[in-house]
């Protein structure tokens, strides 16, 4: 078994912003993924080049994330680059319909300096935004946790209606879950 570190690291340089996942892209740092994006979107930043030369496989919310940051970005004509991909997390990202989003490409891209005959300029500092974390146990943490994948799924059957039939159980369990728990918060005085 594999005990390797999942890990997003991000950085800015100019007006790109640098997404580096390494090892799993799952629902553990799909998050903070999510959070960050949604920040930093609102900031003005509308290019974002995802590096995914490290990233073994996809999850479904890590999928839906990535289709939300393309959805968000389409109002801002930004753009989302899906670098690097292996065959298999290419194979995912096209039957998923991610890769149709008009925001969205998939691309082979050097991310070393233009000066050393590469791509896209890197940024010179980049940071660990999120690494495997154990799921979430307060009801509050529980409850935002599960909207990001209420919102994930959402996502992935928004922009292909051939999602919808493998999403909208998940969806609607996800759901109900979050009702349980706001009752449960409610009942609770929280």
């Amino acid at each position: 078994m594999n005990d390797r570190q999942n890990n997003i690291v991000v950085g800015i340089s100019g007006s790109r912003v640098f997404v580096k996942v390494q090892g799993k892209g799952n629902c553990q740092i799909s998050q903070p993924f999510c959070q960050f994006s949604a920040e930093i979107i609102k900031r003005g930043f509308h290019e974002f080049i995802v590096d995914l030369a490290d990233c073994s496989s996809m999850d479904s919310t890590f999928l839906g994330v990535l289709a939300g940051v393309g959805l968000r970005l389409m109002p801002a004509s930004g753009h989302l680059h899906l670098a690097n991909l292996n065959p298999r997390c290419r194979e995912v990202v096209a039957s998923l319909g991610i890769d149709q989003l008009s925001t969205v490409d998939t691309c082979d891209l050097s991310m070393a300096a233009p000066s050393n005959g590469g791509g896209a300029a890197a940024p010179s500092a980049l940071r660990t935004l999120a690494t495997t974390q154990p799921m979430p146990t307060d009801p509050e943490s529980k409850a935002r946790y599960v909207e990001m994948m209420i919102e994930a799924h959402s996502a992935l059957m928004q922009i292909d209606p051939q999602n919808i039939p493998k999403f909208k159980d998940c969806v609607r369990f996800l759901a109900e879950d979050l009702e349980k728990l706001r009752a449960a918060q409610k009942n609770s005085g929280s």
